[in-house]
Protein backbone atom coordinates (compact mmCIF):
# COMPACT_ATOMS: atom_id res chain seq x y z
CA UNK A 1 0.00 0.00 0.00
CA UNK A 2 1.40 3.35 -1.05
CA UNK A 3 2.26 5.84 1.58
CA UNK A 4 0.54 9.04 0.78
CA UNK A 5 2.04 12.87 1.29
CA UNK A 6 1.42 16.03 0.34
CA UNK A 7 4.13 18.47 -0.30
CA UNK A 8 4.59 22.07 0.48
CA UNK A 9 6.31 24.90 -0.98
CA UNK A 10 6.63 23.17 -4.17
CA UNK A 11 8.54 25.74 -6.03
CA UNK A 12 7.57 24.84 -10.03
CA UNK A 13 4.88 27.42 -10.12
CA UNK A 14 8.36 29.87 -9.81
CA UNK A 15 9.96 30.42 -13.39
CA UNK A 16 13.06 29.36 -12.48
CA UNK A 17 15.59 26.00 -13.71
CA UNK A 18 16.62 25.22 -10.16
CA UNK A 19 13.34 25.16 -8.87
CA UNK A 20 11.62 23.11 -11.87
CA UNK A 21 14.46 20.37 -11.41
CA UNK A 22 14.11 19.78 -8.07
CA UNK A 23 10.88 19.30 -7.70
CA UNK A 24 11.07 16.60 -10.66
CA UNK A 25 13.80 15.33 -8.30
CA UNK A 26 11.59 15.29 -5.75
CA UNK A 27 8.33 13.60 -7.39
CA UNK A 28 10.55 11.10 -8.78
CA UNK A 29 12.58 9.99 -5.68
CA UNK A 30 9.55 9.78 -4.04
CA UNK A 31 7.63 7.26 -6.25
CA UNK A 32 11.24 5.23 -5.93
CA UNK A 33 10.34 4.99 -2.49
CA UNK A 34 6.83 4.07 -2.62
CA UNK A 35 5.72 7.60 -1.67
CA UNK A 36 2.31 8.79 -3.49
CA UNK A 37 2.13 12.30 -3.72
CA UNK A 38 -1.44 13.18 -3.19
CA UNK A 39 -1.12 16.67 -3.72
CA UNK A 40 1.40 19.41 -4.06
CA UNK A 41 1.01 22.77 -2.12
CA UNK A 42 2.28 25.98 -4.38
CA UNK A 43 4.86 28.09 -2.97
CA UNK A 44 2.94 31.06 -1.19
CA UNK A 45 -0.48 29.23 -0.63
CA UNK A 46 -1.74 29.59 2.73
CA UNK A 47 -2.70 26.14 4.00
CA UNK A 48 -3.75 27.39 7.61
CA UNK A 49 -6.94 29.39 5.20
CA UNK A 50 -7.55 26.36 3.30
CA UNK A 51 -9.89 24.17 5.00
CA UNK A 52 -9.97 21.56 2.39
CA UNK A 53 -6.39 21.39 2.70
CA UNK A 54 -6.44 21.43 6.31
CA UNK A 55 -8.60 18.70 6.23
CA UNK A 56 -6.50 16.25 3.65
CA UNK A 57 -3.66 17.03 6.27
CA UNK A 58 -5.37 15.04 8.58
CA UNK A 59 -5.80 12.01 6.35
CA UNK A 60 -2.69 11.69 4.60
CA UNK A 61 0.47 9.29 6.05
CA UNK A 62 2.96 12.31 6.03
CA UNK A 63 3.51 15.87 5.25
CA UNK A 64 6.58 16.90 3.18
CA UNK A 65 7.90 20.65 3.04
CA UNK A 66 10.55 21.53 0.50
CA UNK A 67 12.58 23.67 2.51
CA UNK A 68 14.53 24.88 -0.48
CA UNK A 69 16.03 28.52 0.06
CA UNK A 70 12.91 29.48 1.93
CA UNK A 71 13.76 28.62 5.90
CA UNK A 72 15.67 31.46 7.13
CA UNK A 73 15.24 35.02 8.70
CA UNK A 74 12.19 34.24 10.44
CA UNK A 75 10.68 34.96 6.91
CA UNK A 76 7.12 35.01 6.71
CA UNK A 77 6.80 32.30 4.54
CA UNK A 78 9.31 29.92 6.78
CA UNK A 79 6.92 30.43 9.55
CA UNK A 80 4.05 29.42 8.01
CA UNK A 81 6.02 25.96 7.52
CA UNK A 82 6.62 26.42 11.35
CA UNK A 83 3.21 26.97 12.28
CA UNK A 84 2.32 23.25 9.81
CA UNK A 85 4.75 21.91 12.22
CA UNK A 86 3.05 22.10 14.93
CA UNK A 87 -0.43 21.35 13.64
CA UNK A 88 0.81 18.25 11.98
CA UNK A 89 1.99 17.25 15.23
CA UNK A 90 -1.10 17.95 17.00
CA UNK A 91 -2.98 15.69 13.86
CA UNK A 92 -0.68 13.17 14.98
CA UNK A 93 0.98 13.56 11.33
CA UNK A 94 4.82 13.24 10.55
CA UNK A 95 6.15 16.00 8.65
CA UNK A 96 8.89 15.96 7.34
CA UNK A 97 11.40 19.12 6.30
CA UNK A 98 13.87 18.34 3.61
CA UNK A 99 16.22 20.19 0.84
CA UNK A 100 16.59 23.26 3.18
CA UNK A 101 18.65 25.87 4.52
CA UNK A 102 18.53 26.81 8.12
CA UNK A 103 20.14 30.39 9.54
CA UNK A 104 19.53 33.14 11.50
CA UNK A 105 16.03 32.31 12.81
CA UNK A 106 14.54 33.09 16.31
CA UNK A 107 11.16 32.86 16.30
CA UNK A 108 11.13 29.90 13.36
CA UNK A 109 13.43 28.20 16.06
CA UNK A 110 10.10 27.54 18.67
CA UNK A 111 8.76 25.05 16.04
CA UNK A 112 12.52 23.51 14.85
CA UNK A 113 11.20 20.30 17.08
CA UNK A 114 7.84 19.73 15.72
CA UNK A 115 9.28 18.35 12.69
CA UNK A 116 9.37 14.85 12.98
CA UNK A 117 12.70 15.00 11.02
CA UNK A 118 14.41 17.76 9.09
CA UNK A 119 17.29 17.33 6.66
CA UNK A 120 19.37 20.14 5.73
CA UNK A 121 21.45 21.01 2.14
CA UNK A 122 24.83 22.58 4.07
CA UNK A 123 27.08 21.46 7.28
CA UNK A 124 26.16 25.32 8.29
CA UNK A 125 22.65 24.76 8.55
CA UNK A 126 22.80 21.86 10.49
CA UNK A 127 25.10 23.48 12.70
CA UNK A 128 22.45 26.35 13.60
CA UNK A 129 19.59 23.70 14.55
CA UNK A 130 22.50 21.52 16.94
CA UNK A 131 22.81 25.02 18.93
CA UNK A 132 19.26 25.52 19.43
CA UNK A 133 19.57 21.55 20.16
CA UNK A 134 17.62 20.28 17.33
CA UNK A 135 18.92 17.35 15.30
CA UNK A 136 19.27 17.30 11.36
CA UNK A 137 20.42 15.24 9.12
CA UNK A 138 22.92 17.16 5.70
CA UNK A 139 21.60 15.85 2.45
CA UNK A 140 23.11 18.33 -0.46
CA UNK A 141 20.33 19.82 -2.49
CA UNK A 142 17.86 17.74 -4.97
CA UNK A 143 19.25 19.44 -8.37
CA UNK A 144 22.72 17.35 -7.79
CA UNK A 145 20.70 13.96 -7.29
CA UNK A 146 20.03 14.17 -11.20
CA UNK A 147 22.60 12.36 -13.30
CA UNK A 148 25.55 13.90 -14.08
CA UNK A 149 26.30 15.03 -17.82
CA UNK A 150 28.91 14.07 -20.02
CA UNK A 151 31.63 16.22 -20.79
CA UNK A 152 31.33 18.66 -24.12
CA UNK A 153 33.53 20.61 -26.27
CA UNK A 154 33.55 24.09 -23.75
CA UNK A 155 33.84 27.37 -25.54
CA UNK A 156 33.30 31.06 -24.00
CA UNK A 157 32.29 31.97 -20.63
CA UNK A 158 28.67 32.77 -18.98
CA UNK A 159 27.99 35.31 -16.53
CA UNK A 160 24.92 34.61 -14.75
CA UNK A 161 22.79 37.07 -12.32
CA UNK A 162 21.94 36.89 -9.09
CA UNK A 163 18.83 37.22 -6.66
CA UNK A 164 19.80 40.61 -5.40
CA UNK A 165 19.05 43.16 -8.36
CA UNK A 166 22.51 45.22 -7.08
CA UNK A 167 24.82 42.02 -7.91
CA UNK A 168 22.68 41.77 -10.78
CA UNK A 169 23.24 45.11 -12.25
CA UNK A 170 26.58 44.36 -11.12
CA UNK A 171 26.70 41.25 -13.42
CA UNK A 172 25.17 42.80 -16.38
CA UNK A 173 27.60 46.15 -16.64
CA UNK A 174 30.59 43.84 -16.19
CA UNK A 175 28.79 41.70 -19.17
CA UNK A 176 28.33 44.64 -21.09
CA UNK A 177 32.31 45.64 -20.69
CA UNK A 178 33.25 41.94 -21.86
CA UNK A 179 33.90 40.96 -25.45
CA UNK A 180 31.24 39.77 -26.66
CA UNK A 181 32.87 37.40 -29.15
CA UNK A 182 33.87 35.11 -25.92
CA UNK A 183 31.22 36.26 -23.03
CA UNK A 184 27.66 35.98 -22.80
CA UNK A 185 25.18 36.75 -20.55
CA UNK A 186 22.57 34.65 -19.65
CA UNK A 187 19.65 33.97 -17.42
CA UNK A 188 18.42 31.53 -15.36
CA UNK A 189 14.42 32.08 -15.28
CA UNK A 190 12.15 30.00 -17.42
CA UNK A 191 8.56 29.82 -17.90
CA UNK A 192 6.95 27.15 -15.35
CA UNK A 193 5.20 24.46 -16.65
CA UNK A 194 1.08 24.54 -17.14
CA UNK A 195 0.16 22.85 -13.23
CA UNK A 196 -2.56 20.59 -13.56
CA UNK A 197 -3.45 17.32 -11.45
CA UNK A 198 -1.76 18.25 -8.47
CA UNK A 199 -4.76 18.37 -6.42
CA UNK A 200 -4.92 22.43 -6.66
CA UNK A 201 -7.92 23.05 -9.34
CA UNK A 202 -7.40 26.82 -8.61
CA UNK A 203 -4.28 26.93 -9.82
CA UNK A 204 -4.36 25.22 -13.14
CA UNK A 205 -6.26 28.12 -14.39
CA UNK A 206 -3.88 30.94 -13.24
CA UNK A 207 -1.08 29.19 -14.09
CA UNK A 208 -2.37 29.01 -17.76
CA UNK A 209 -2.80 32.87 -17.38
CA UNK A 210 0.70 33.32 -16.05
CA UNK A 211 2.46 31.91 -18.92
CA UNK A 212 0.39 34.24 -21.18
CA UNK A 213 1.59 37.26 -18.79
CA UNK A 214 4.82 35.72 -19.18
CA UNK A 215 5.23 35.01 -22.43
CA UNK A 216 3.96 39.08 -23.34
CA UNK A 217 7.07 39.74 -20.80
CA UNK A 218 9.24 37.73 -23.32
CA UNK A 219 8.30 39.26 -25.84
CA UNK A 220 8.59 42.99 -24.64
CA UNK A 221 11.85 41.72 -23.33
CA UNK A 222 12.74 41.14 -26.98
CA UNK A 223 11.41 44.26 -28.32
CA UNK A 224 12.60 46.84 -25.90
CA UNK A 225 16.06 47.97 -24.35
CA UNK A 226 15.48 46.69 -20.72
CA UNK A 227 16.09 49.83 -18.90
CA UNK A 228 17.93 49.85 -15.14
CA UNK A 229 18.68 46.25 -14.51
CA UNK A 230 18.72 47.58 -10.27
CA UNK A 231 14.92 48.26 -10.68
CA UNK A 232 12.62 45.54 -10.82
CA UNK A 233 11.21 46.13 -13.91
CA UNK A 234 14.47 46.44 -15.84
CA UNK A 235 15.71 43.29 -13.72
CA UNK A 236 12.46 41.19 -14.56
CA UNK A 237 13.33 42.31 -18.64
CA UNK A 238 17.00 41.72 -18.71
CA UNK A 239 16.61 38.16 -17.16
CA UNK A 240 13.93 37.57 -19.43
CA UNK A 241 15.62 38.75 -22.29
CA UNK A 242 18.77 36.30 -22.12
CA UNK A 243 17.24 33.36 -20.48
CA UNK A 244 17.28 29.97 -22.02
CA UNK A 245 13.67 28.99 -21.41
CA UNK A 246 14.51 25.19 -21.75
CA UNK A 247 16.16 23.72 -18.65
CA UNK A 248 17.76 21.36 -20.89
CA UNK A 249 19.26 24.20 -23.34
CA UNK A 250 20.31 26.02 -19.87
CA UNK A 251 22.36 22.82 -18.74
CA UNK A 252 23.89 22.07 -22.15
CA UNK A 253 24.80 26.14 -22.65
CA UNK A 254 26.57 25.18 -18.98
CA UNK A 255 28.33 22.12 -20.18
CA UNK A 256 29.41 23.56 -23.52
CA UNK A 257 31.06 26.65 -21.76
CA UNK A 258 34.38 27.63 -20.73
CA UNK A 259 33.32 28.61 -17.07
CA UNK A 260 30.71 30.97 -15.43
CA UNK A 261 30.26 33.50 -12.74
CA UNK A 262 26.96 33.36 -10.91
CA UNK A 263 25.64 34.94 -7.93
CA UNK A 264 23.06 31.86 -8.17
CA UNK A 265 22.79 28.91 -5.85
CA UNK A 266 21.06 26.85 -8.35
CA UNK A 267 23.41 27.85 -11.23
CA UNK A 268 26.91 26.90 -8.93
CA UNK A 269 24.97 23.31 -8.43
CA UNK A 270 24.02 22.80 -12.07
CA UNK A 271 27.68 23.97 -13.03
CA UNK A 272 28.93 21.44 -10.44
CA UNK A 273 26.55 18.45 -11.77
CA UNK A 274 27.79 19.48 -15.78
CA UNK A 275 31.28 20.06 -14.38
CA UNK A 276 31.92 23.14 -15.44
CA UNK A 277 34.49 25.61 -13.58
CA UNK A 278 33.28 28.56 -12.26
CA UNK A 279 33.26 31.08 -9.76
CA UNK A 280 30.53 32.41 -7.48
CA UNK A 281 29.29 35.41 -5.28
CA UNK A 282 27.19 35.61 -1.98
CA UNK A 283 23.49 35.64 -2.42
CA UNK A 284 21.02 36.01 0.63
CA UNK A 285 22.27 33.42 2.76
CA UNK A 286 24.99 31.64 3.17
CA UNK A 287 23.81 28.86 0.87
CA UNK A 288 26.46 29.23 -1.96
CA UNK A 289 28.97 29.00 0.85
CA UNK A 290 27.60 26.46 2.44
CA UNK A 291 27.56 24.31 -0.62
CA UNK A 292 31.14 24.85 -1.18
CA UNK A 293 32.27 24.20 2.13
CA UNK A 294 30.87 20.50 1.63
CA UNK A 295 32.60 19.95 -1.65
CA UNK A 296 35.46 21.62 -0.60
CA UNK A 297 35.77 24.54 -3.19
CA UNK A 298 36.08 27.51 -1.05
CA UNK A 299 38.63 28.82 -3.13
CA UNK A 300 35.58 29.01 -6.12
CA UNK A 301 34.02 32.33 -3.96
CA UNK A 302 35.52 35.99 -4.80
CA UNK A 303 33.79 39.27 -3.86
CA UNK A 304 32.17 40.15 -7.02
CA UNK A 305 31.59 39.76 -10.90
CA UNK A 306 34.78 42.14 -12.09
CA UNK A 307 37.17 39.89 -9.97
CA UNK A 308 35.85 37.13 -11.20
CA UNK A 309 35.90 38.23 -14.91
CA UNK A 310 39.49 39.19 -14.37
CA UNK A 311 40.85 35.64 -12.80
CA UNK A 312 38.32 34.06 -15.50
CA UNK A 313 41.47 32.67 -17.61
CA UNK A 314 42.63 30.34 -14.73
CA UNK A 315 39.13 29.47 -13.77
CA UNK A 316 39.83 25.43 -14.94
CA UNK A 317 38.86 22.95 -12.02
CA UNK A 318 42.24 21.30 -11.08
CA UNK A 319 42.22 17.49 -10.89
CA UNK A 320 41.90 17.77 -7.02
CA UNK A 321 38.68 19.82 -7.61
CA UNK A 322 37.66 17.77 -10.22
CA UNK A 323 38.69 14.35 -7.82
CA UNK A 324 35.88 16.39 -4.66
CA UNK A 325 33.30 17.00 -7.24
CA UNK A 326 33.20 13.14 -8.42
CA UNK A 327 33.00 12.26 -5.08
CA UNK A 328 30.35 14.73 -3.58
CA UNK A 329 28.10 14.08 -6.93
CA UNK A 330 28.27 10.38 -6.29
CA UNK A 331 26.78 10.84 -2.20
CA UNK A 332 24.57 13.47 -3.08
CA UNK A 333 22.55 11.13 -5.18
CA UNK A 334 23.20 7.83 -2.64
CA UNK A 335 21.91 10.75 0.26
CA UNK A 336 18.76 11.82 -1.73
CA UNK A 337 17.73 8.22 -2.38
CA UNK A 338 18.21 7.54 1.42
CA UNK A 339 16.27 10.26 2.49
CA UNK A 340 13.38 9.61 1.24
CA UNK A 341 13.86 6.21 1.83
CA UNK A 342 13.50 6.54 5.29
CA UNK A 343 11.15 8.76 5.46
CA UNK A 344 9.10 6.32 3.67
CA UNK A 345 10.36 3.32 6.08
CA UNK A 346 9.64 5.76 9.20
CA UNK A 347 6.13 6.82 7.71
CA UNK A 348 5.11 2.55 7.40
CA UNK A 349 6.75 1.21 10.61
CA UNK A 350 4.48 4.03 12.36
CA UNK A 351 1.79 2.86 10.53
CA UNK A 352 1.92 -0.42 11.36
CA UNK A 353 2.19 0.16 14.94
CA UNK A 354 -0.86 2.30 14.88
CA UNK A 355 1.00 5.81 15.77
CA UNK A 356 -0.15 7.32 12.81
Amino acid sequence: MPIRAIVFNDTSYDEHHGCQVVMAQLFSLCADAGIEIARSCPIGHDWASDEKLRRDIRKVDVCIVNGEGTMHHDAKQAMRYGHLARYCREQGVPCYLVNSVWQDNQRLSEYAADFTGIYVRDGRSQAELASEGVQSTVVPDLTLSLAPREPRRRQGFIINGSVLRERLAEAWGVACMADARSVRYVSIRTLPPLQFSKGFSGYALRSCWKRLRLLLDILKSRLFNPGDPATKKGAGYLRWRYAELSTEDFLNALACSEGVITGRYHCVTLCLLTRTPFFAISSNTHKIEALLDEVCLPSRMVDSYAAGMAAREAMAFSDAELGHIEIFLEQARARARQMFQQIADSVATARREGKC
